[in-house]
Parts: structure tokens; sequence; C-alpha cells
């Protein structure tokens, strides 16, 4: 319908992977990591600009300030810590999220009584 579309790899796969998916699928025009989210529009901006993007550099964790997505008209996720230390055998999280990283107290704070204001109940 004329419509732009984009074809978009994301989590810690696409991480792990980065440009060997490129090379491997060459259709996609977006690979990113999770840290990224919070930069999906910039990064759709460039694709429609019509560079191939590959957003996997580790980076440290920066504030979302997009609002999240809410799914449930009562309960809500509050993340409160990105990556990991624990090194599973079956887990690409530590290799390419990184280390624990965690939010800030007055940050989770802040996020869970905008919530409570919000009507949610369970955060």
């Amino acid at each position: 319908k004329g419509e732009q579309l984009a074809i978009v790899v994301s989590g810690c796969v696409a991480q792990q992977e980065g440009e060997a998916l490129l090379k491997r699928i060459p259709e996609i025009d977006l690979v990113m990591g999770p840290q990224y989210t919070s930069r999906l529009a910039d990064l759709l901006e460039d694709v429609s600009r019509g560079h191939q993007v590959v957003a996997t550099d580790p980076s440290l964790i920066h504030e979302d300030l997009s609002r999240p997505i809410r799914g449930h008209p009562v309960r809500a996720w509050v993340n409160v810590i990105h990556g990991c230390n624990e090194h599973c055998t079956y887990c690409v999280v530590p290799g390419v999220r990184g280390v624990e990283q965690s939010r800030t107290m007055e940050n989770i704070l802040k996020e869970c009584l905008d919530l409570a204001e919000q009507g949610y109940k369970e955060a």
C-alpha cells in the first residue's frame, strides 16, 4: 500500500550475531541489541534514509525516557536491573547485555509512583 516497512531483528541474540546476521540475511534493515530500544526512532530514521544499521555496541544503560507499553490495566513491569552476572551455560545475556547495572532507587520509586497515579495496582 505504499507504506514504508523495515525488517528489524532485536534482542540478545541479535546483539550477539550483529553483522553476521546481515551477511546471512541481507534483507534485514536493522539489527539492534536490547539496550538500544530507547533509540529505536533514531535508528529507524537512519533506515528510512536507506542505511542498513547495526546497533550492537556494548554501552551503559541510560534511563529510558520513553513511556513503556503497558499490556494490562492493573499490573505493570518495572525494570530494576539490566544485564546479568550469572553466566548460565544456556544464556547469552551476560555476554551481550553485559554485567548487572542497577537503576537508581530514585528512578525506580518515581516510576512506581507514576504508575500508582495512573491507576496501576501492582508493579
